[in-house]
């Protein structure tokens, strides 16, 4: 499949494992997930998808334009070489994406929506940055040069992006044999302190953080504190994707020199030239300030949403690609509009009704073909 598509598959697996950690946690007597910050992490993670049907087939015929121009290993039939390399080169490159996905400032842009949740959960790990594909591949090019197949390295990627579902909690545990990621020690990466910021970049082994000097365990004495400095400020998955660009762009406009510019785009993430004025915080509404009528109606339409995008996925081949667009622009929609709801925006109602009115005879329409 596509890429991220795959996800479309596994999202009900997902949102039952999210409803186990939900039992523990009230089990513990833990606060539990609260509702509105779940919706922003699977809505982001839902955009991923679709996003997935269309950047998928581009990044797949990339690869075999490399692996064909480019390799230079061709391995025989059933050669146990491509598989160890997949797992070891998709994880290396994974390594040093994620790592300058934190260094330089337009690639946190995209990436920090990944980071913005201050719990830590499964519904974190389906919270995706929609855009990062955009610029993976140099970080993989090794896998193609090497001769690895296509199918090898996608299914090395999935194995990789369902160990870091599992990493994605406080409340389960297993063993790190001293070269796995484990919930341990990739909590402290969501971490704000200053001791865990930066490291543990690893999807599956933590042997790439040991060599290069990003790796870190937990000091009892600190407590890690999850989120970013800049806080979370919308339940919108959609809107979250922006938001640190639009943070960019406000000190972007301030700044009076090329050099401050590029400072602001390519430095640190949370450079800010002198003379340049902060971005205000505004932190995203409480869930338990959201009315239960409207996170029922939000549920069950996040639920349409999703067999609708389940079909989409199923069907596509059969589909003309206009419907797979408008399957597109209508889940896109409704991820903004109930985020919107959720927000307590002006005006969300009647964005979510003119929504309601634009997609739901198509939906009938295609439910009866």
């Amino acid at each position: 499949m596509e890429t991220t598509a795959y996800y479309a598959y596994g999202l009900p697996i997902y949102i039952a494992i999210l409803l186990i950690e939900r039992r523990v946690m009230l089990r513990k007597g833990e606060r539990a997930i609260t509702f509105a910050t779940a919706f922003g992490n699977l809505s982001a993670g839902f955009g991923t998808i679709v996003i997935g049907l269309f950047l998928g087939p581009v990044l797949i015929a990339l690869y075999l334009w490399a692996l064909k121009t480019f390799a230079l290993v061709r391995w025989p039939s059933g050669s146990l070489g491509p598989w160890v390399l997949a797992f070891v080169f998709a994880d290396f490159g994974h390594y040093w994406h994620h790592r300058m996905d934190h260094r330089v400032a337009a690639l946190w842009a995209v990436h920090g929506v990944h980071h913005m949740p201050e719990e830590m959960n499964f519904s974190v790990a389906m919270r995706h940055a929609w855009f990062s594909d955009l610029y993976s591949f140099p970080f993989y090019a090794p896998l193609p040069l090497l001769g690895v197949p296509m199918e090898h390295f996608f299914i090395a990627t999935t194995a990789l992006s369902f160990h870091a579902l599992i990493t994605h909690t406080e409340h389960f545990r297993f063993p790190s044999f001293g070269f796995l990621v484990t919930p341990a020690s990739h909590s402290l990466h969501h971490a704000r302190n200053e001791r865990y910021i930066d490291k543990n970049f690893g999807a599956m082994f933590c042997l790439w953080d040991k060599l290069f000097g990003t790796h870190v365990v937990r000091d009892p004495d600190v407590p890690p504190e999850y989120g970013t400095p800049s806080g979370y400020r919308t339940h919108d998955g959609a809107l979250a994707q922006f938001i640190l660009w639009r943070d960019l762009f406000a000190l972007a406009r301030q700044c009076r020199s090329l050099r401050d510019l590029a400072r602001v785009f390519f430095g640190r993430p949370g450079t800010v030239p002198e003379g340049v004025v902060p971005v205000a915080i505004v932190p995203a509404r409480a869930s338990d300030e959201i009315r239960v009528p409207v996170k029922v109606y939000v549920a069950a339409q996040f639920t349409v949403s999703v067999f609708s995008a389940l079909y989409v996925c199923v069907a596509r081949e059969s589909l003309p690609w206009p419907v797979k667009l408008f399957g597109l622009f209508a889940v896109l929609a409704c991820l903004t509009t109930l985020g919107g709801l959720l927000d307590g925006r002006r005006r969300a109602w009647r964005w979510e009704i003119a929504r309601v009115c634009v997609t739901a005879p198509v939906l009938v329409a295609l439910a009866l073909r």
